[in-house]
């Protein structure tokens, strides 16, 4: 259930986990319904307000996994600003720009958050242990960057939460902008055997790895927002029980 209070006290919504994809990213996420309650749009700030501290941060709509559901998503790192845990419930409210230098910062800070929402190539991948091979594939990672005179962590590795019949499974997320370094420098990317340009670079990827005498199952999951207006997921990343025992 949600509370709607007049303009100045807010809306009061349960608190849930933000999803894989938004992980160290600044930004909230509630039902568009909400956000047209509020009168806001798409990136545009509201004020989170929890039991110890309130803070200003981007709001942007639900995934459509979580169509209707009244609740706002949060990262842990904002959860812990504001004084507040799953299951709880905050107040937003919407941000009144007080000048024209609050709201030009306020728009690049949006386009920054955008620009990684939306250009990023999620990648799944599995193994044993995640923890000790994390390091490896950061390291693998930055050797990239490396080849194409980057230095600016176009990427991200982190659990993705998910463990079945001992097998850890990841998630590798790359800026679209390093793919296209690459892909300068790399030609046989684009001659992979694959319709999208993410699985050319994916099954280029994935070979690339099992060089070092690593391999991961590495499978595309998302794909850039703009190539198809919303995130789409692939159907081959769910593996059954016996994909797993035969993997292991």
């Amino acid at each position: 259930m949600i509370h709607i209070m007049d303009d100045s006290s807010g809306i009061s919504l349960p608190v849930y986990e933000n999803e894989n994809q938004d992980k160290d990213r600044a930004i909230v996420r509630i039902d568009p319904e909400i956000m047209h309650r509020l009168n806001i749009s798409e990136g545009d700030l509201i004020n989170v307000i929890g039991r110890l501290n309130g803070t200003n941060i981007i709001c942007l709509s639900l995934l459509p996994s979580d169509k209707n559901k009244k609740i706002i998503r949060i990262d842990s790192n904002t959860r812990n600003l504001i004084g507040t845990t799953i299951g709880d419930t905050i107040t937003i409210k919407k941000v009144i720009s007080v000048n024209d230098k609050d709201d030009k910062a306020r728009k690049i800070r949006i386009t920054q958050v955008a620009d990684e929402i939306s250009n990023s190539i999620i990648i799944t991948g599995s193994c044993i242990n995640f923890e000790k091979e994390r390091p490896r594939i950061m390291e693998f990672l930055k050797s990239l960057e490396k080849e194409v005179h980057l230095d600016n962590n176009y990427y991200k590795c982190y659990t993705s939460g998910k463990k079945t019949l001992g097998w850890d499974f990841f998630e590798i997320s790359i800026d679209t902008r390093l793919v296209q370094k690459l892909i300068e420098i790399h030609p046989e990317i684009n001659k992979q055997e694959a319709i999208t340009l993410e699985e050319r670079f994916v099954l280029w990827l994935d070979a690339k790895i099992k060089k070092r005498k690593l391999d991961y199952y590495l499978k595309v999951s998302e794909v850039p927002y703009e190539s198809v207006n919303g995130f789409r997921l692939n159907p081959n990343d769910y593996r059954d029980i016996e994909d797993m025992e035969n993997m292991r």
